[in-house]
C-alpha cells in the first residue's frame, strides 16, 4: 500500500463509526434490562435512566429490535418490552443489524462506493473471494479493499460472538473467543 493511501485510510478510520449512535445506545439499553423472566417487562424510561441514554434514541432502537424478534412490545399503560431471548443468545451483531440494517458493514471506509451492491448476507462471500473480478459485481475496488475486508471480518466476528451476557459478566474486557 502506498504511504499516502495509508494516511487517507487512517484518517477515514479515525472519523468513521463502525455503527450508529442508535446502535451504541441500543447496546447500552440492552445491558441495563433484566434477564428474560426476571420482571416480566421493562419500561423504556427505566432502561434509559439506568443506561444514561436519551429516551428518543432508545425508543426507536427498541422498536427496531422488536421487529427483529429480540424484544416484544407490551402496549398500553404500564407496558414496555419483554426480552424474547436470553441475554446469552443476543449478540452485539444482532443488535447492530436490527438497528442499523443489513448494509452496516458494506460501506467503503474511503467513501468510494466500491461496495454499494453488497449487503450483509453477501459479506461472507466477499471475505472468501480472491478473484480479480469478484462474482458479487464489484468492478471498482478501493485501494484498501483487502485491508478493510480483513478488518471488517474481525469486527463482524467479534460482534457475532459477543453477547450482552458476555459484556454484563465481564464489563471492560474483550472475551477470549473474540480475540485473534
Amino acid at each position: 500500500m502506498y504511504p499516502d493511501m495509508l494516511v487517507i485510510f487512517l484518517r477515514g478510520i479515525l472519523h468513521m463509526r463502525l455503527f450508529s449512535k442508535a446502535s451504541r445506545y441500543a447496546i447500552r439499553a440492552m445491558m441495563s434490562i433484566p434477564e428474560a423472566g426476571s420482571p416480566p417487562s421493562f419500561s423504556t424510561k427505566h432502561s434509559c435512566e439506568r443506561a444514561e441514554i436519551p429516551e428518543a434514541y432508545a425508543r426507536k432502537a427498541l422498536q427496531e429490535m422488536t421487529k427483529a424478534g429480540i424484544l416484544k412490545g407490551i402496549p398500553g399503560r404500564g407496558g414496555g418490552y419483554v426480552l424474547l431471548r436470553k441475554l446469552s443468545e443476543v449478540s452485539l451483531l444482532d443488535i447492530v443489524l436490527a438497528v442499523d440494517g443489513e448494509n452496516t458493514f458494506a460501506e467503503c471506509p474511503m467513501g468510494l462506493r466500491c461496495e454499494s451492491q453488497t449487503v450483509a448476507r453477501d459479506l461472507r462471500l466477499c471475505e472468501k473471494c480472491n478473484l480479480p473480478t469478484p462474482k458479487c459485481g464489484l468492478s471498482h475496488v478501493c485501494p484498501i479493499h483487502d485491508l478493510w475486508k480483513r478488518t471488517r471480518k474481525s469486527v463482524i466476528n467479534y460482534l457475532e460472538t459477543t453477547t450482552i451476557q458476555n459484556i454484563r459478566n465481564n464489563p471492560g474486557r474483550v472475551p477470549s473467543h473474540a480475540r485473534e
